[in-house]
């Protein structure tokens, strides 16, 4: 989706090879994410940009730019509760739908997945991939096949899976990770269809999904779509272009972090309860430590000062320090909190400046108000945002 909202913002790169990346300059820049034209010469995602250039020297480089996604995504879901109210975000850019009962569902669904997608085009410039299923996971599945399409649009029945999904590898299984991938081949599954015709007793070790990916896999699971709850947690991180030596100097970079998460917290809607503190050191190991705020918040100076007290927790072996992630968890929708029986004055006072603040944001751009000793709201390293 990086690559497509840069082109719909500038229409010059459409059909371009394109990579989302940092400094193509840095040694450490990587390739957050690569246009199917750049793909189509080796250029993939997490490469080093120095390689992708190797392999595509022609490949047009765009900084990433959270900012720029936020709104197509905003955008993009408009469209589409636009046919459905029933629309489950899982992602940035990707949701199910329950399309039971939408107007235009009478020309067949295959015609309804053309309309949405051609409505998306229209209206916000973005190219999507559908696939349509009795179920999420032969969807999502379906979403993934349909990639490759010129139509963008797949359609795929219970009776299709034989066809369509057993060919795939135990890789391609929604749901199924590197880790399991690799014990499901030391069993000697390798194919979605391995999965669907193996001994039940071979997913006794897998836990409660291994009980499921063999119904999944003959199309007999019967699940519903997600349910519309919270996200698991809101969280960003920073790949720095130098190693950062000591814990002191990661402060500016930890305040432009913990700010960013509040924003997003607060644009969502959400207070955390806790909190996550992530370093990865030079030799890319990582350390993680948890911690719980006094009070669910969504105020930039409690994420910081929580986080400030994770980061005295890590060892000294957490430097040099390449990577800074922080994760706010424990998620309460605004709205959800029960009422307080005494109410703190300076609380409620800082919670309208921080929600002045976030508008101020939205207006006039997330520079407009920065956090006093952090880095630029925007970091000019690759920087991931997730929830």
């Amino acid at each position: 989706m990086f690559a497509s909202c840069a082109a719909a913002e500038d229409p010059s790169l459409r059909g371009l090879p394109l990579v989302v990346a940092g400094d193509p300059g840095d040694r450490r820049s990587i390739v957050l994410t690569a246009s199917y034209e750049a793909r189509s010469f080796g250029v993939h995602t997490a490469m080093p940009v120095r390689e992708a250039l190797r392999l595509c020297p022609h490949v047009r480089i765009v900084p990433p730019d959270r900012a720029l996604y936020e709104r197509y995504s905003r955008q993009l879901f408009d469209v589409l509760r636009d046919f459905t109210p029933v629309v489950r975000p899982v992602s940035i850019d990707e949701a199910y739908l329950d399309l039971a009962g939408c107007p235009g569902l009478a020309a067949g669904p295959l015609q309804l997945a053309s309309v949405i997608r051609r409505t998306v085009a229209e209206r916000t410039g973005l190219q999507v991939s559908i696939g349509l299923a009795e179920g999420p996971w032969l969807a999502k599945m379906a979403a993934d096949l349909a990639k490759k399409r010129p139509d963008g649009v797949l359609l795929l029945l219970a009776r299709d899976i034989p066809e369509f999904v057993w060919p795939l590898g135990v890789e391609a299984f929604h749901g199924i990770g590197p880790k399991t991938a690799a014990k499901l081949r030391q069993l000697g599954i390798r194919t979605i269809g391995d999965i669907a015709h193996a001994d039940p007793a071979a997913f006794s070790g897998f836990g409660a999904y291994g009980r499921r990916m063999r119904d999944l896999a003959l199309g007999t699971d019967r699940e519903g779509l997600p349910e519309d709850g919270p996200p698991v947690s809101i969280s960003s991180e920073e790949t720095f272009a130098r190693d950062i030596l000591a814990p002191e100097a990661l402060h500016p970079h930890l305040v432009a972090i913990c700010d960013r998460v509040a924003e997003r917290l607060r644009g969502e809607g959400y207070v955390a309860g806790g909190l996550g503190l992530r370093l990865r050191n030079s030799d890319f190991r990582d350390y993680s430590r948890q911690g719980r705020l006094p009070a669910p918040s969504a105020r930039a100076e409690d994420l910081r000062s929580e986080a400030q007290a994770l980061l005295r927790r890590m060892p000294a072996t957490a430097f040099p320090c390449r990577l800074l992630g922080i994760a706010a968890h424990r998620l309460v929708r605004v709205d959800a909190r029960p009422p307080e029986l005494f109410p703190d004055d300076a609380a409620q006072r800082r919670d309208q400046l921080w929600q002045a603040v976030t508008e101020v944001r939205r207006r006039f751009g997330a520079d407009a108000v920065r956090p006093l000793g952090g880095q630029s709201a925007r970091p000019r390293k690759p920087s991931r945002d997730t929830r």
